[in-house]
């Protein structure tokens, strides 16, 4: 591939002080912020995001840039002088009028205003690690993004998450139908989805589009695809880049993968490239799978409210990472 890819790294410090006073500061002055939203598993930090790092330059050697998105406050290990990193304030890209956000949604909805992103990038969250070895391929192919196209209706709980789901939909429906399925069937009906494959054939009977799956690990996105959806939906985009913190009234990044799937601007991908574990309830299954990953590539170590133990549990987890990654990377000093 000649085209460059970047990735993108959104992180938080949640002990920075001058940035949890800001927060509280804007917690006072917003009245209803949605709890399940605004909790500590949200921002605390787990201390392995330099494991990230370890792991593209050792399974991700053709990145071409790096793009560390923060606040403002900075890991006392980073290596600022790598010739593949980039730093990026939130001030450095996000408008001013959105600043200052406490809201993820805000963040990742003006990733395509990053100076100097490359058209296609992945997205990183700071719980997402490369653990195998991967090439341009496992994430574009020819310009155009790898993804996991399945059909599968939206949970339905009284969770702010749920309702953001909700409202991609809302959008997804005023724009495509199962028609648009049809229209690429064999980026659908692939082998390589197993048993999801399954889900698609059920739901594609229903009028409209009740749901695309989200494997929650790292996505593939074309930056043009930002600017078109901007252009077309900006009241939606602009008001949820407005919150200062998440609300059941936003909008997130997942529509943009659902935008580039419902046109058919996607390659299919292996439903094992990746996966998404929650750690309170399947911690053992990470540790095992980051000893010995098989065909997985990406795995998300997500953190909740119900992880009872985080401090043992963050023992465990960045002593499996450090036998994987056991040394520095040109990203830290």
């Amino acid at each position: 591939m000649n085209e460059k890819i970047d990735i993108v790294i959104t992180w938080v410090d949640g002990n920075d002080l001058e940035w949890i006073n800001q927060k509280n500061k804007y917690e006072k002055l917003i009245k209803g912020i949605d709890v399940s939203s605004n909790n500590n598993a949200r921002y605390r930090d787990w201390d392995n995001i330099q494991f990230i790092f370890r792991g593209i330059e050792k399974f991700m050697p053709w990145v071409n840039k790096v793009h560390f998105v923060t606040w403002g406050h900075i890991p006392k290990w980073l290596n600022t002088d790598c010739d593949k990193l980039h730093v990026v304030k939130h001030t450095d890209f996000i408008p001013e009028k959105y600043l200052p956000t406490f809201n993820s949604n805000t963040i990742e909805l003006n990733l395509h205003r990053i100076p100097g992103l490359a058209e296609q990038f992945i997205n990183f969250n700071d719980d997402m690690f490369v653990i195998a070895p991967t090439v341009p391929e496992d994430f574009f192919i020819n310009g155009i993004p790898k993804d996991m196209a399945v059909l599968s209706p939206a949970p339905c709980f009284r969770d702010v998450m749920c309702c953001i789901e909700t409202n991609n939909f809302g959008i997804i429906n005023d724009y495509f139908s199962v028609d648009d399925i049809k229209k690429n069937w064999k980026k659908w009906y692939t082998h390589k989805y197993g048993k999801f494959i399954l889900r698609t054939i059920i739901f594609s009977n229903f009028k409209t589009i009740l749901g695309i799956f989200e494997p929650h690990i790292t996505n593939s996105f074309l930056k043009s695809t930002f600017e078109d959806l901007w252009k077309k939906e900006n009241k939606v985009l602009d008001e949820t880049s407005c919150n200062k913190f998440r609300t059941r009234n936003d909008v997130n990044q997942w529509l943009f993968r659902q935008w580039q799937i419902m046109s058919g601007n996607f390659e299919p991908r292996r439903w094992d490239f990746g996966l998404h574990i929650a750690l309170y309830k399947d911690e053992n299954t990470a540790l095992k799978l980051i000893q010995k990953p098989e065909k997985l590539k990406i795995i998300c170590l997500n953190d909740s409210n119900e992880l009872i133990d985080f401090e043992k549990s963050k023992i465990r987890i960045n002593a499996a990472l450090e036998k994987l990654f056991p040394n520095k990377s040109a990203f830290e000093k």
